[in-house]
């Protein structure tokens, strides 16, 4: 009984000072006086929009030409050209035709990592002439292949070998590509603002 009491009683101890500790982060003296001639203001609320509207049409689309991170041909907000695979119809209205052009940026692109980490490619701010670009929504993530589970799980049965474990540590991912074969869903909000 008396090992229980203890217990509580460290940890309520415990508790103790774990919120007076926090209690002097709040009253940072530092960040006070940096802090005292900046007017921090609301983030803007985003109103355009028509969550309520329950309406979308999902677009498939194919990239013009590879892209990889393997090559060099790759930038952060490089302008992509996209394709649509099929006709895009909207109660019974054809919005695309299967080839109608469609434009995204490179978002970011990632290298592949050591520890097996694969690089990636995202995909955002798509866009096309025939409706407002504040309409789409969608992003496109394409991954290499992942080699962590791989990477720890070698680098866990070798540690038993001074030194062997760490080697694993320059084994890389995979690169990533995308090509005319991958297909890329955006989606249109045909109610929205």
């Amino acid at each position: 009984m008396n090992k229980i009491k203890l217990f509580f009683f460290s940890f309520t101890i415990m508790l103790f000072g774990i919120q007076a500790y926090a209690e002097d982060i709040v009253s940072d003296e530092i960040m006070d006086s940096l802090l005292k001639n900046v007017n921090p203001q609301k983030p803007v609320e985003n109103t355009t929009y028509n969550y309520e509207s329950l309406e979308v049409i999902p677009i498939k689309l194919k990239i013009a030409e590879n892209i990889s991170t393997k090559k060099n041909n790759i930038y952060d907000n490089q302008e992509v050209i996209l394709y649509t695979r099929g006709p895009v119809k909207y109660k019974n209205k054809m919005l695309f035709n299967t080839g109608e052009k469609f434009t995204a940026n490179v978002a970011i692109y990632l290298k592949k990592g050591m520890n097996g980490i694969p690089a990636q490619i995202i995909l955002d701010n798509f866009r096309t002439q025939k409706i407002d670009s504040k309409k789409l929504s969608g992003v496109y993530i394409k991954r290499g292949l992942n080699l962590t589970p791989l990477v720890l799980s070698l680098k866990f049965a070798l540690t038993i070998i001074p030194g062997a474990g760490t080697g694993m540590n320059f084994i890389k991912g995979g690169n990533a590509t995308i090509t005319p074969n991958d297909t890329i869903t955006i989606y249109y909000h045909p109610e929205w603002n």
